[in-house]
Protein backbone atom coordinates (compact mmCIF):
# COMPACT_ATOMS: atom_id res chain seq x y z
CA UNK A 1 0.00 0.00 0.00
CA UNK A 2 1.10 3.31 -0.88
CA UNK A 3 0.35 5.50 1.75
CA UNK A 4 1.46 8.64 0.84
CA UNK A 5 -1.39 8.95 -1.56
CA UNK A 6 -3.53 8.04 1.33
CA UNK A 7 -6.51 10.53 2.06
CA UNK A 8 -6.80 13.08 5.46
CA UNK A 9 -10.02 12.35 7.02
CA UNK A 10 -11.50 15.08 8.95
CA UNK A 11 -11.89 13.21 12.57
CA UNK A 12 -12.70 15.78 14.88
CA UNK A 13 -15.28 16.26 13.18
CA UNK A 14 -16.71 12.76 12.63
CA UNK A 15 -16.14 11.02 15.66
CA UNK A 16 -17.30 11.72 19.62
CA UNK A 17 -14.27 11.30 21.49
CA UNK A 18 -15.97 11.84 24.62
CA UNK A 19 -18.28 8.93 24.39
CA UNK A 20 -18.48 5.50 26.74
CA UNK A 21 -19.86 2.03 26.82
CA UNK A 22 -20.53 -0.38 29.25
CA UNK A 23 -19.39 -3.57 28.28
CA UNK A 24 -22.27 -6.16 29.53
CA UNK A 25 -20.66 -9.29 30.59
CA UNK A 26 -17.95 -7.19 32.46
CA UNK A 27 -19.24 -4.16 33.02
CA UNK A 28 -16.25 -2.61 32.49
CA UNK A 29 -16.60 0.86 31.83
CA UNK A 30 -14.10 2.14 28.09
CA UNK A 31 -14.28 5.27 26.23
CA UNK A 32 -13.08 5.94 22.93
CA UNK A 33 -9.94 8.13 22.10
CA UNK A 34 -7.72 8.23 19.07
CA UNK A 35 -3.71 7.52 19.31
CA UNK A 36 -1.84 10.65 20.77
CA UNK A 37 2.08 11.31 21.09
CA UNK A 38 2.93 8.67 23.73
CA UNK A 39 1.57 5.84 23.13
CA UNK A 40 3.74 4.49 20.76
CA UNK A 41 5.29 1.78 23.45
CA UNK A 42 2.25 0.90 24.60
CA UNK A 43 0.34 0.13 21.42
CA UNK A 44 4.05 -1.68 20.23
CA UNK A 45 3.81 -3.85 23.53
CA UNK A 46 -0.24 -4.50 22.50
CA UNK A 47 1.05 -5.70 18.81
CA UNK A 48 3.96 -7.66 19.63
CA UNK A 49 1.38 -9.75 21.58
CA UNK A 50 -1.14 -9.72 19.16
CA UNK A 51 0.42 -10.44 15.27
CA UNK A 52 3.12 -12.45 14.57
CA UNK A 53 4.63 -10.10 11.66
CA UNK A 54 6.99 -7.19 13.35
CA UNK A 55 6.26 -3.49 12.49
CA UNK A 56 9.06 -0.82 12.17
CA UNK A 57 9.26 1.53 15.08
CA UNK A 58 8.48 4.73 12.36
CA UNK A 59 4.82 3.06 11.71
CA UNK A 60 4.47 3.28 15.56
CA UNK A 61 5.04 7.08 15.02
CA UNK A 62 2.65 7.12 11.89
CA UNK A 63 -0.47 6.05 13.15
CA UNK A 64 0.10 7.81 16.28
CA UNK A 65 1.03 11.54 14.65
CA UNK A 66 -0.21 11.24 10.69
CA UNK A 67 -3.47 12.61 11.06
CA UNK A 68 -4.65 10.68 7.44
CA UNK A 69 -4.51 7.31 9.42
CA UNK A 70 -7.73 6.41 11.91
CA UNK A 71 -6.38 5.10 14.59
CA UNK A 72 -8.80 5.10 17.35
CA UNK A 73 -8.47 3.17 20.56
CA UNK A 74 -10.68 2.11 23.03
CA UNK A 75 -9.61 2.50 26.78
CA UNK A 76 -10.47 1.78 30.34
CA UNK A 77 -12.54 4.35 31.75
CA UNK A 78 -10.52 4.94 35.15
CA UNK A 79 -6.99 3.44 34.32
CA UNK A 80 -6.67 4.92 30.68
CA UNK A 81 -5.24 1.33 29.11
CA UNK A 82 -5.81 0.49 25.78
CA UNK A 83 -7.79 -2.67 25.65
CA UNK A 84 -8.70 -2.85 22.05
CA UNK A 85 -7.00 -0.76 18.52
CA UNK A 86 -8.11 0.27 15.54
CA UNK A 87 -5.86 1.99 12.76
CA UNK A 88 -7.20 2.09 9.26
CA UNK A 89 -6.56 4.71 6.46
CA UNK A 90 -8.24 5.85 3.44
CA UNK A 91 -6.70 5.37 -0.23
CA UNK A 92 -7.86 6.10 -4.09
CA UNK A 93 -8.22 2.45 -5.65
CA UNK A 94 -4.93 3.89 -7.74
CA UNK A 95 -2.50 3.59 -4.62
CA UNK A 96 -4.01 0.31 -3.58
CA UNK A 97 -1.41 -2.89 -4.23
CA UNK A 98 -2.01 -4.47 -8.10
CA UNK A 99 -3.59 -7.51 -6.29
CA UNK A 100 -5.77 -5.22 -4.46
CA UNK A 101 -7.00 -3.12 -7.45
CA UNK A 102 -9.96 -5.82 -8.47
CA UNK A 103 -12.07 -5.53 -5.28
CA UNK A 104 -14.39 -2.95 -7.21
CA UNK A 105 -16.12 -3.15 -10.52
CA UNK A 106 -14.22 -1.71 -13.12
CA UNK A 107 -17.15 0.75 -13.47
CA UNK A 108 -15.39 2.71 -10.37
CA UNK A 109 -12.21 4.55 -11.53
CA UNK A 110 -8.70 4.42 -9.75
CA UNK A 111 -9.58 7.33 -8.14
CA UNK A 112 -12.21 6.23 -6.12
CA UNK A 113 -11.34 5.81 -2.40
CA UNK A 114 -11.51 2.95 -0.68
CA UNK A 115 -10.63 2.45 3.04
CA UNK A 116 -7.58 -0.51 4.05
CA UNK A 117 -8.07 -1.45 8.10
CA UNK A 118 -4.06 -2.19 8.89
CA UNK A 119 -4.95 -3.90 12.36
CA UNK A 120 -7.99 -4.81 14.52
CA UNK A 121 -7.00 -6.41 17.76
CA UNK A 122 -8.41 -6.57 21.47
CA UNK A 123 -6.59 -7.32 24.85
CA UNK A 124 -6.86 -11.22 25.32
CA UNK A 125 -8.82 -10.85 28.61
CA UNK A 126 -11.44 -8.42 26.93
CA UNK A 127 -12.23 -10.39 24.05
CA UNK A 128 -15.65 -11.59 22.73
CA UNK A 129 -17.31 -9.13 24.55
CA UNK A 130 -18.10 -6.72 21.71
CA UNK A 131 -15.13 -4.46 21.92
CA UNK A 132 -13.83 -5.33 18.33
CA UNK A 133 -17.41 -4.93 16.85
CA UNK A 134 -17.54 -1.43 18.75
CA UNK A 135 -14.41 -0.24 17.24
CA UNK A 136 -15.35 -1.39 13.70
CA UNK A 137 -18.46 -0.09 13.66
CA UNK A 138 -17.03 3.60 14.78
CA UNK A 139 -14.47 3.16 11.60
CA UNK A 140 -17.93 2.30 9.67
CA UNK A 141 -19.97 5.08 11.00
CA UNK A 142 -17.10 7.82 10.15
CA UNK A 143 -16.68 6.20 6.46
CA UNK A 144 -20.80 6.50 6.11
CA UNK A 145 -20.00 10.31 6.11
CA UNK A 146 -17.68 9.90 3.11
CA UNK A 147 -19.90 9.18 0.24
CA UNK A 148 -16.63 8.65 -2.09
CA UNK A 149 -15.40 5.43 -0.47
CA UNK A 150 -16.82 3.12 -1.93
CA UNK A 151 -14.97 -0.59 0.26
CA UNK A 152 -13.33 -1.52 3.10
CA UNK A 153 -10.94 -3.95 3.19
CA UNK A 154 -8.40 -5.86 4.69
CA UNK A 155 -5.74 -8.61 4.53
CA UNK A 156 -5.90 -12.17 6.95
CA UNK A 157 -3.67 -15.12 7.49
CA UNK A 158 -5.12 -17.57 6.16
CA UNK A 159 -5.38 -19.94 8.84
CA UNK A 160 -6.89 -17.23 11.37
CA UNK A 161 -10.27 -18.93 11.32
CA UNK A 162 -12.03 -16.61 14.31
CA UNK A 163 -10.84 -13.95 12.56
CA UNK A 164 -12.19 -14.94 9.37
CA UNK A 165 -15.25 -15.76 10.58
CA UNK A 166 -15.70 -12.31 12.41
CA UNK A 167 -15.42 -10.70 9.49
CA UNK A 168 -17.90 -12.37 7.82
CA UNK A 169 -20.40 -12.02 10.50
CA UNK A 170 -19.53 -8.18 9.75
CA UNK A 171 -20.96 -8.48 6.21
CA UNK A 172 -16.93 -8.92 4.79
CA UNK A 173 -16.89 -10.94 1.85
CA UNK A 174 -14.12 -13.16 0.25
CA UNK A 175 -12.41 -11.22 -2.82
CA UNK A 176 -9.26 -12.91 -2.99
CA UNK A 177 -6.55 -15.61 -2.04
CA UNK A 178 -2.70 -13.85 -1.85
CA UNK A 179 -0.21 -17.08 -1.78
CA UNK A 180 3.26 -16.22 0.03
CA UNK A 181 1.80 -12.87 1.17
CA UNK A 182 3.34 -12.64 4.81
CA UNK A 183 6.82 -13.80 5.68
CA UNK A 184 6.64 -15.01 9.39
CA UNK A 185 10.22 -15.47 11.35
CA UNK A 186 11.33 -16.61 7.66
CA UNK A 187 8.57 -18.83 6.51
CA UNK A 188 5.81 -17.67 3.73
CA UNK A 189 2.04 -17.84 4.65
CA UNK A 190 -1.14 -17.45 2.82
CA UNK A 191 -3.35 -14.67 2.93
CA UNK A 192 -6.85 -13.90 2.32
CA UNK A 193 -8.33 -10.45 0.99
CA UNK A 194 -11.63 -9.67 2.37
CA UNK A 195 -13.78 -6.31 1.47
CA UNK A 196 -16.93 -5.54 2.89
CA UNK A 197 -18.73 -2.56 0.03
CA UNK A 198 -20.35 0.52 1.25
CA UNK A 199 -21.65 3.95 -0.08
CA UNK A 200 -23.01 1.81 -3.34
CA UNK A 201 -19.82 -0.15 -3.96
CA UNK A 202 -20.24 -3.35 -5.47
CA UNK A 203 -17.15 -6.30 -6.74
CA UNK A 204 -16.68 -7.07 -10.09
CA UNK A 205 -18.75 -10.57 -10.95
CA UNK A 206 -16.13 -13.10 -11.81
CA UNK A 207 -16.06 -17.21 -12.22
CA UNK A 208 -15.20 -17.16 -8.62
CA UNK A 209 -18.47 -15.40 -7.72
CA UNK A 210 -20.62 -17.96 -9.99
CA UNK A 211 -18.82 -21.19 -8.34
CA UNK A 212 -18.58 -19.37 -4.53
CA UNK A 213 -22.77 -18.83 -5.00
CA UNK A 214 -23.25 -22.42 -6.22
CA UNK A 215 -21.33 -23.83 -3.48
CA UNK A 216 -23.27 -21.90 -1.11
CA UNK A 217 -26.38 -23.58 -2.97
CA UNK A 218 -25.11 -27.28 -2.74
CA UNK A 219 -24.34 -26.91 0.94
CA UNK A 220 -27.82 -25.46 1.67
CA UNK A 221 -29.25 -28.42 -0.49
CA UNK A 222 -27.35 -31.11 0.36
CA UNK A 223 -23.85 -30.59 2.16
CA UNK A 224 -21.34 -34.09 1.82
CA UNK A 225 -18.43 -34.77 1.95
CA UNK A 226 -17.98 -34.95 -1.45
CA UNK A 227 -19.14 -31.89 -2.20
CA UNK A 228 -16.64 -30.38 0.54
CA UNK A 229 -14.00 -32.09 -1.29
CA UNK A 230 -15.11 -30.41 -4.69
CA UNK A 231 -14.83 -26.98 -2.73
CA UNK A 232 -11.17 -27.18 -1.80
CA UNK A 233 -10.49 -29.09 -5.38
CA UNK A 234 -12.05 -25.65 -7.03
CA UNK A 235 -10.54 -23.22 -4.66
CA UNK A 236 -7.33 -24.48 -5.02
CA UNK A 237 -7.05 -25.17 -9.00
CA UNK A 238 -9.63 -22.60 -10.00
CA UNK A 239 -10.26 -19.44 -7.82
CA UNK A 240 -7.19 -18.71 -7.62
CA UNK A 241 -5.71 -19.89 -11.00
CA UNK A 242 -4.98 -16.06 -11.79
CA UNK A 243 -3.23 -14.95 -8.44
CA UNK A 244 0.63 -14.35 -8.55
CA UNK A 245 2.67 -15.44 -5.94
CA UNK A 246 4.23 -12.27 -3.80
CA UNK A 247 6.55 -11.65 -1.53
CA UNK A 248 6.47 -9.65 1.40
CA UNK A 249 6.50 -5.71 0.35
CA UNK A 250 9.44 -3.17 0.95
CA UNK A 251 9.09 -1.53 4.99
CA UNK A 252 7.40 1.28 2.98
CA UNK A 253 4.30 -1.23 2.49
CA UNK A 254 2.24 -1.66 5.92
CA UNK A 255 0.27 -5.44 5.80
CA UNK A 256 -2.47 -6.42 8.12
CA UNK A 257 -3.14 -9.71 10.37
CA UNK A 258 -5.91 -9.49 12.08
CA UNK A 259 -6.16 -11.61 15.57
CA UNK A 260 -9.89 -11.61 16.66
CA UNK A 261 -10.47 -14.51 19.29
Amino acid sequence: MQTSSSIVLDLDHTFDSESFHVLPNSNLSITFRFLRPGDQSEVKSLCVDWFPVEYPDKWYDDIVHNKKYFSLAACDVYTQQILGLIVATVLPLGSCNNEDRQILHKIFSLTTSVCYILILGVVKEYRRQGLANLLLENLLNTLARYETCKAVYLHVLYSNKSAIQFYQSKLFQYRTHLPYYYLIKGEHFDAYCFVRYINGGYPPFTLSDFLTNMWMRLTKASPCRLLNTLRYFLADRFLFLNTNKRLLSSSSSYKQLSRIV
